[in-house]
Order: structure tokens, then sequence, then C-alpha cells
């Protein structure tokens, strides 16, 4: 009977042993895995795999279930199947002693952030007493950030104005006067992408200068761009601040998760306002036009002006009496000059020479004459010096052909007075002779004022005046139209005009970066101006003085 009662406080003693144990055995997470997070790029092996870090308290557990759940896309409705998560590595665990595992996902396909669990059961133990593991999965795409087409390069023309930016828009595009270009950028894929840096380094290429982030503002950053969408991102600058050159460089794109940079090239062309420019090609215009001026009329006066001066220098060394006849008609010549009748003041002039020529030699008769008043033939009242007098009143008045005859009468009268006084070899009397000859000269000379050639009238004068008579215009009120309206408007035509090719040739469209080389640039302009006759020859012909 003993025996039987110490048997069965054995097997009860014995049989709860299993339960109590079994009771006292777990696995506890490492508090840093819960939740388990597990993150990766997509497309890349071994890319969404974490490790979870497990330990057996009590004592030894040699095996468990995984039981996870559908990982559910927060960003939609996609599904990961509980199928494709797995754990790698022996389910075995040393009592106390901690162990990591490998927790895969398979088969995600869209990026984003996936949430589900998964829950860790023991041999014989109630679902409801099961660990359980939040999981959060976050699949991430590589950046596939591209430009739009049409946007692989950002091109600026731009212009730096201030107070003449009015007539700069009448010049160029509106485009010359932005403050932004947005950059078109396409992102294919699901997911967002994080811009961690934006920056645009630019330099000039004939100043070296290089933009600083005062005058060109980059994309700003850190900022998420939104998926699959064309995203649109500001480059700003301040063209008052920027030097007129040709800037190039890019902007530069750092995202997450992308190897190297995504880079845009920039071309920039700054060029300066156009109110300098206009002003210097009219000062170009205006001295061709000054050198056209000095070439075709300016020197020839000048050197009609010099002839006047010279002829002045010589009759001041006359006899004062023939001075005083001589110089009205210098008065006269200097008046054609500066009347620009050039024609006409170099036939003056050749005659004032020769009727100087026939005053001196007038002169020099005179003086071989003296001494003879009492002779009837050299003081009488028709005798050789009152001859002389007439042939000087002649020459004051201009009437040369007179002048001549009355000289060809004082030679023929010395020539006979040298035969009638004969010297004392019976020769003629030298003085008489040098007289005679002094004569032949003056008549010479008033023979050849005689044959300087007048500007004729101009044929059908008479026709022309008939039709100013039949329009009603006089030819007063014709000249004064032309000179005070006609003139001024056909020159201030040609000036604009000029301007105009001009700032469109070498400023619109040749001149993207005018100004960046302002002696070079601003030289070609007055060049331009220089020769711009050659090209408006047609044109300003019709405002020359004729």
């Amino acid at each position: 009977m003993k025996r039987w009662i110490t048997a069965a406080l054995l097997i009860l003693l014995i049989c709860p042993a299993p339960a109590v144990a079994q009771t006292n055995r777990k696995i506890e997470v490492d508090a840093l895995d819960k939740p388990l997070e597990i993150k990766g790029w997509l497309g890349e092996e071994n890319a969404l795999i974490s490790n979870i870090r497990l330990t057996a308290s009590g004592e030894n557990i040699t095996n468990w279930t995984l039981l996870p759940s559908d990982l559910k896309r927060t960003e939609g409705d996609e599904i990961i199947g509980r199928q494709q998560v797995e754990l790698i590595g022996e389910r075995k665990l040393e009592a106390g002693l901690p162990k990591d595992f490998q927790v895969k996902v398979n088969g995600v396909k869209l990026p984003g952030t996936y949430q589900g669990q998964i829950e860790i059961l023991l041999p014989s133990q109630k679902r409801s007493e099961a660990l359980i593991v939040p999981v959060t999965v976050k699949a991430k795409a590589r950046p596939a950030l591209v430009p739009v087409k049409d946007s692989e390069q950002v091109q600026l023309q731009l212009v730096r104005c201030s107070w003449d930016c009015g007539l700069a828009h009448l010049l160029l595009p509106d485009s010359a006067f932005q403050q932004q270009r947005l950059i078109y950028l396409d992102n294919p894929n699901q997911a967002t992408i994080s811009l961690t840096s934006a920056e645009v380094i630019l330099q000039g290429r004939q100043t070296n200068y290089q933009i600083t982030n005062a005058e060109v503002e980059a994309p700003p950053s850190p900022q998420t761009l939104a998926a699959n969408k064309i995203i649109s991102v500001p480059l700003k600058w301040v063209r008052s601040q920027i030097p007129p050159d040709r800037y190039t460089g890019a902007v530069y794109l750092t995202m997450e998760g992308r190897e190297g940079r995504l880079s845009i090239p920039i071309d920039l062309s700054m060029r300066t306002g156009p109110a300098m420019p206009i002003l210097i090609l009219i000062l170009g215009i205006i001295l061709g036009r000054l050198f056209k001026y000095m070439q075709e009329k300016g020197i020839p006066q000048s050197d009609a002006l010099a002839e006047v001066y010279k002829v002045e220098n010589t009759i001041n060394q006359a006899d004062q009496k023939d001075q005083e006849i001589l110089n009205p008609m210098v008065t006269k010549v200097r008046s054609s000059v500066k009347q620009m009748d050039l024609e006409t003041a170099n036939a003056d002039l050749v005659k004032i020479k020769e009727r100087k020529n026939c005053l001196d030699s007038l002169r020099k008769i005179e003086q071989q004459l003296a001494g003879m008043e009492q002779d009837p033939d050299v003081g009488g009242e028709n005798g050789i010096l009152a001859k002389i007098n007439e042939a000087r009143k002649s020459i004051k008045f201009e009437k040369d052909d007179q002048a001549q005859e009355l000289l060809e009468q004082i030679k023929n009268s010395l020539i006979k007075l040298s035969q009638v006084m004969m010297g004392a070899n019976q020769q003629p009397d030298p003085t008489l002779t040098a007289a005679a000859n002094e004569a032949a000269i003056a008549k010479n000379s008033a023979e050849s004022a005689t044959k300087v050639q007048k500007i004729p009238a101009a044929k059908f004068a008479w026709w022309r005046r008939l039709l100013i008579v039949t329009a009603g215009v006089s030819n007063e009120l014709r000249a004064e139209a032309t000179l005070w309206v006609v003139r001024p408007l056909l020159s201030l035509t040609l000036l604009i005009g000029l301007s105009l090719v001009g700032i469109r040739a070498l400023y619109v469209e040749k001149g993207l970066t005018f100004g960046a080389n302002p002696f070079s640039d601003y030289l070609e302009l007055i060049l331009w101006g220089l020769s711009a006759d050659v090209a408006s020859r047609s044109l300003s012909s019709l405002t020359d003085e004729k």
C-alpha cells in the first residue's frame, strides 16, 4: 500500500514538469529591431534584406514557426504577398545567446512604403500568444530624373539695361528681359526623389568673370520631387548685376541614391543696353559724313581758301592804289569760297593774279616813263599815261576786254615812241623798249584773264523757270524749302536709317555679348559708321550740297 502511495506522489510531482518548462520558454526580439525596418533599392541584388536579432530565454529552442502577413503599400493598393517574405538561417536558439537572422522580401516591383507584421510562434503555443513584430519595408528606386526634350541645355540671351530698357524693348524680343527660366525634368518612377543640393557654376568666356549666388540663384534645395511627373525647377538671376559676356557652365543637381550628379549645360549671353551703342554708332555715322564732306568739299574749300590767302599776301606787296583795286575782288572770291562756289572762286583767283600782273606792269611802265610827262605822246590828254589810267579803271571794274585793247594801244604807242626817240647809237631808247615789253606782258595777262572760263549757265534754265512759274513756286521759296525742310529731313532720315541698320547688324544679331569687350565692340560701331557711306551712297547723294 505504501508502495502505491509513493508511486502516485512521484507521478504527481513529475507530470506537471513539462508544462512548467514550456511556460517558461519564450523568444525575445532586440529592442532596436522592433518594429523591423527593411530598406533597399529596387533592381539590385539582395536589395530588400534586413537583420533581426532573437534571443531564447528559459532554455534552448530548436524550432519555431514564422507567420508573415501580406505587406500593403501605403501610397496605393499594391500588396506584397506573404509568401514573398522569408527568414534566412537555421531556426535554433541557445538559451540566453542572441542570434541574428535575415528577413528577405522578394517580388517588390513598385517603390514605396509597405507595412505588415510577422508572428513568431513556438510549438504547442497558441496563436494569441505568438510574438508579433511589426514590419515596415521601404523600397526605393534609383532616381531616373532626366531633362525633357529641348531642355537638355539652357540657352539664354539677355540684356543688361536700366533707363534704356524701353529702347531695348523695341529692338530685342521679350525673352531678353526674363528674370527666371523653368527647367523641366521628367521623373518616370513611381517614387519621389530627394533633391539634396543644387549648384550653378558659370564663367565668362571673354572676361573670365565667375557668376556668384548673388547674380544667379540655383533651384531651391533640399526639396522632394513628385513621383511620375514632369517637374519644373526655377533658375533665377538678376540681370542688372551680370556683366556683359558669354557665360558657359551648368546647373548641377545632387539626388539621394543617385551616383553622380545630373548636370544641365547653360549657355548665357549677356549684352549691355542699347543706348550707348546707338550713340556711338550715330557718332561714327556723323564722323563718316564729316570725313566724306572733308574729302569731297571740305578739303577743296580749304585749298581754295589757302589760295585766297596766298593771293592776299601777294597783293599786300603791291602798290597801295593797286591794292585798293584788287582787294574788293579778293573779298568777292572769299565769299564764293564760303558759299562753296569753288569753280567760280578758282576762276576769279586766276583773273586776279593776271590783273595784278597787269597792274604791276603798268606801274613799271609809269616808272620807266618818269620825266617824260611833258611829251604829248606820254603826258598828253590821249597820251600813254592817260591810257594807263583808263586801263586801271577797266581792271578795277573787271572789264578785261577793254583793258586788253588799251594795253595793245599802249604797247604800240611805246614802240612808236621808242623808234622816234633814238639813243646815242641810233638804237631805240632802251627805257621805252623795256616799257613796251612790259606793255606786251600786261596785254598778255589781260588776254589770259579774258580767256578764263566762267561757269556756264544751266541749260534750259528758261524751261526750268517756266516750270517753276507754272507750278506756282518761286526760286526763292524752293531754295528756302530745300535748305530748311528737305535737306534736314533727308539727312535725319538717312541718319536714322543707317543707325537702325547698324544696330541690327552689330547689336541685335551679332552682339549677343555686346559690352564684354568695350574697346573692340564700340570701335566696330564707329568703324561701321565711318564706312556706312559706302552702303548708303544713293541716299547720301540726296543730301549733299551741289
